[in-house]
């Protein structure tokens, strides 16, 4: 029983701390370096052309994620034109209550709300823009993991156009988390993993485990496939702005 909870603890650590923050890092890391070639090139306003969706969608994602988690929210701007004395394009001012741990432990998923929200959001682009290829992404969900394929089906060039534009705009914009947020996350990292911990021991002693492991296994491949799409055309606008 002991052996079978703790492996079951290392796999729920895994998939929902482990993986996530694997990309998470690459994400921000390939984006950030993007965003400095874009300031390079055209000055910090240029980031607002090149991936002003993504940053509205990145300060949305902090701020819907912290009213979640019952923070107060002193000023928002979901953009703004950066100037001589800020360049921050968009920001979430939060307080919240030290001694609350539902509130404490918000600050992890708020930190890093902005990588979530650009991944759902492109999600949702690809179902109505590209929709033969989210019903391919949506049907590795039914598929066993011993059988798992994903092949590219036939689809619109146009819509596939403007939506690798449209993603390409969220990417740049959306992903770079700033020393901030990740400083934000880390406040509310433990708490965050020992109440992972408390509810797989819950789960462990219940028959519902195999039902609700199996459907976290599933649920992580399709974020690590979305994650791979994302971190692509990161990678190629990192090339693009490196050579233009």
């Amino acid at each position: 029983m002991l052996k079978e909870m703790l492996k079951n603890i290392g796999l729920v650590l895994g998939l929902m701390i482990g993986v996530p923050f694997l990309f998470i890092y690459l994400l921000s890391s390939v984006n950030h370096r993007t965003k400095q070639q874009i300031t390079n090139r055209f000055g910090v306003g240029g980031q607002i052309g090149f991936g002003f969706l993504g940053i509205i969608i990145h300060e949305a994602s902090h701020l819907l994620v912290a009213l979640i988690f019952g923070h107060h929210i002193d000023q928002f701007r979901l953009l703004r034109i950066p100037t001589a004395d800020s360049d921050t394009l968009g920001y979430v001012h939060h307080t919240w209550n030290k001694r609350n741990l539902y509130q404490n432990m918000g600050n992890l998923f708020i930190g890093v709300a902005p990588i979530f929200g650009c991944c759902l959001t492109v999600l949702l682009m690809a179902k109505y823009l590209i929709s033969e290829v989210y019903q391919s992404l949506v049907n590795v969900y039914d598929q066993p993991l011993n059988q798992l394929t994903f092949g590219l089906p036939s689809f619109n060039w146009l819509s596939m156009g403007i939506f690798l534009i449209i993603a390409a705009n969220i990417c740049i914009g959306g992903f770079d988390l700033s020393p901030a947020d990740f400083e934000n996350a880390k406040q509310g990292f433990w708490q965050a993993v020992l109440c992972l911990i408390a509810v797989t021991i819950i789960i462990s002693l219940t028959p519902l485990q195999t039902a609700l492991f199996h459907l976290l296994i599933h649920v992580t491949v399709i974020i690590v496939i979305i994650s791979l799409f994302n971190l692509l055309i990161s990678i190629v606008m990192t090339l693009i702005f490196r050579f233009i």
